[in-house]
């Protein structure tokens, strides 16, 4: 579950919270979009590819895999047809602002190693050798992982039990990333 509010995202497991993270949404003028999907990949090393509007807006250009390629080493895929993924980012600085609004739809994840491990039921050490072998590639999940982007106040704390979040920015988008098998706890 990432909360757009809080710029977190809580992975949840039986319920419980097993992973959480700092998160970079989208800014007020390109909101992360709510919607339902469903993960079914981790990409490794990905390219970036603006979108149409960002080529014709902002000049962007495709960048290749590499240390100044926005989306970082690892990319989730989402069965969405909005173009909304979340990912790593070359730009890790940015996770210590307070006011993380600043992407532009996508949600970057400041855990992204931690999360594919999860998500693949892998280690750590296994995401690094994946990242360390330099190409593109896609690395399907065992199986789907629901993904919600949702605007929400209630969440749960680290021991479980559901808080209410306060309001750091208007409202925009999060993410709910929920699995009932065993999957990565570290």
């Amino acid at each position: 579950m990432v909360d757009i509010r809080s710029f977190e995202l809580i992975a949840l497991q039986d319920g419980a919270p097993v992973l959480r993270s700092r998160v970079i949404v989208g800014r007020p003028d390109s909101p992360t979009p709510e919607l339902v999907s469903s993960m079914f990949a981790v990409e490794f090393n990905p390219a970036w590819t603006p979108t149409p509007s960002m080529v014709r807006n902002e000049g962007a250009h495709h960048i290749p895999p590499g240390p100044q390629n926005p989306l970082g080493r690892i990319l989730f895929e989402l069965d969405n047809d909005q173009l909304v993924y979340l990912h790593d980012t070359n730009e890790k600085q940015l996770f210590n602002r307070p006011q993380r609004a600043l992407s532009h739809g996508c949600v970057r994840v400041e855990k992204a190693r931690q999360l594919a491990a999860w998500v693949l039921g892998v280690s750590v050490d296994a995401i690094d050798r994946m990242v360390a072998e330099g190409r593109t590639y896609s690395v399907p999940l065992p199986e789907r992982i629901q993904v919600s982007l949702a605007y929400d106040t209630r969440l749960p704390d680290k021991a479980g039990q559901v808080l209410l979040e306060t309001d750091q920015m208007p409202r925009t988008t999060p993410v709910t990333i929920d699995q009932t098998r065993q999957g990565y706890g570290g």
